[in-house]
This record gives structure tokens, sequence and C-alpha cells, in this order.
């Protein structure tokens, strides 16, 4: 005669085997994968970089680098401040604000090669800068000093910050015009204007060179100052810096060393969709005509 079924028991074993195997699952060498609530971090395989490797274009923008802000800038006290972003450089920062680079360098007792942190802040407050005390600090470093190799760029730990102040050689160097050539043959379209175009506009096709305008070294490579696009600011002294904007492709990094007449991009197109090059040439900071510089032609 069959003995009555414990329809209980019965139910109990799946359970108690379903309970073992998770267990058994749990006790394996696998680990979960923990997420870092933090910022995110992109991990990029490394780039071997030639004369003609194109480092990123103004269509598909650079996941590592967030957007920009609308605004950078703060006020503490009667200062104005502005919050360093990633990918930020001194001489971006002072060409967004028409400042020399000298003189934001002495304001916040920064020595060669300016090394700055993301969220750091910086005085924009130069007025107390006077021109013998850029004069006084700068010299001996006219000529262009040793590569920069990132350690100006905004990607380092805030508590780093050497808080010295300037200590360059002084030497009785004289600061060379440098030899000017046109970045792009294209015609202008648009001329220098004071408080309007802070360069002249040169028509072209996309894709065509954009050429370095004198010797130097490239002090700034991205897309982090507005309007701008994708930027290339190339440091010929202490006095003079040219800057090219809205390439569709950059062919230079930071601290790489051009000479006059080297493909450094290619032509791209403004927020507006006009295929063109902005040329620009700051002296001492501030924006000039290009064509007071530039062979008559």
């Amino acid at each position: 005669m069959m003995k009555p079924v414990n329809i209980h028991s019965v139910l109990k074993r799946p359970c108690i085997s379903c309970c073992c195997l998770v267990l058994v699952t749990c006790a394996g060498g696998y680990q979960a994968p923990v997420i870092d609530q933090g910022e995110r971090q992109v991990v990029q395989a490394p780039i071997i970089v030639d004369s003609l490797t194109p480092l990123r274009t103004s269509s598909r923008p650079v996941s590592a680098q967030p957007s920009v802000p609308s605004n950078s800038v703060s006020v503490v006290g009667n200062a104005q401040m502005h919050r360093v972003r990633r990918g930020d450089t001194l001489y971006s920062i002072a060409f967004e604000y028409d400042l020399d680079f000298r003189s934001l360098a002495i304001a916040n007792s920064m020595n060669p090669p300016y090394r700055i942190f993301v969220d750091q802040g910086i005085n924009l407050d130069v007025s107390r800068i006077t021109n013998l005390a850029i004069s006084s600090s700068s010299k001996g470093a006219a000529a262009l000093g040793t590569p920069v190799n990132n350690n100006s760029v905004a990607r380092a730990q805030a508590s780093n910050i050497n808080g010295g102040v300037l200590r360059q050689p002084i030497a009785d160097t004289v600061v060379r015009e440098p030899q000017w050539q046109w970045p792009h043959s294209g015609r202008v379209l648009r001329g220098f204007q004071a408080n309007a175009n802070k360069g002249i506009d040169i028509s072209g096709s996309l894709g065509d060179p954009v050429l370095a305008a004198g010797n130097g070294e490239v002090v700034y490579s991205g897309n982090g100052v507005q309007g701008n696009g994708d930027l290339i600011i190339i440091r010929h002294n202490d006095r003079y810096l040219s800057a090219y904007s809205h390439n569709s492709v950059m062919l230079v990094i930071e601290g790489s060393r051009v000479k006059v007449g080297e493909k450094i991009g290619e032509v791209g197109s403004n927020s507006a969709g006009v295929t063109m090059l902005h040329f620009e040439i700051r002296v001492n900071g501030k924006p000039a005509d290009p064509g007071r510089f530039l062979p008559h032609r």
C-alpha cells in the first residue's frame, strides 16, 4: 500500500536546490562589477601622432571632453575668476578674455610651464600688472621654451598647485618680429573690426590646408573656447600669438613646434555653416589687424 505523499516536503525541495545553487554561484571566483558613481572616465587607446594624423574633427566631438559651460566666469569679492575647464591652458584662457598670458601668469603667481588644474579659479584681474612687471618677468623667455608636453593642460589634481612666484632668469633678450605668411590663399570675406571681428575671415573649401603663419610653438589645440570651433593657437614669441578657428581637422598638438608655411589643420565651417578660416593675430594679448603684418597681395 502506497504511503501518503507529504506535499509540503516535496515543494520545499526545489526551493532548497535553488538556494544551494545561488550560494554556490556567489561563493565562486566571479565578482560583480563595481560602478564608479563619480566622474565618468573615458579610456582610449594610445594615439601615435605624425605630422599628418588628424586628431579630431569638429563634426564629431570628443567624448572625453564635457560640453563647455555657458558661463565659466564668477565674481569673488571684486575680482573676476575663471573656473578652469578640462582642456584649458593658460594661453586659451588669456585668449578668451583678450589678456596677455604673461599678465595672467603674474596675477596668479604662476611659473612656466603654467600648470593649471580642473576647477581651479584663475584671477582675471590684471589691472595692477604693469608693463614693467611683464617686461621683467618675461626676459629670458622671449625665445620659445621647452615643449609643454601636457604640463600646461588642465588635467591634473588641484592639490599639486605650485603657489610660487615667477623666478625666470633675467637676460637682455630682444623679441624678434615673426616672418609672417598668409595661413590660407582664399580671399578675405570680412576684415578686422576692433569691436566686431577680432581677426579676418578667409574663404576656402572644406579640407583646404591651414598653414602656420609663422614659426612657433602650439600652445592650444582644442574646442573649449566658445565661438571658435576647433581652435589652434601658436605662440611665436612673448609678444605675438596667432589663432586659427573653425578647423575641420587639427594636425598638431600642444607642445608641437611648427615652421612658417607648415600645414597645421584643414578648413572647416563656422556655426552658421559658412566654410571659412577665421584668423587672428594677438599682440601682448590684444587683437590686432592681421593686415598690418601679413604680406601684401
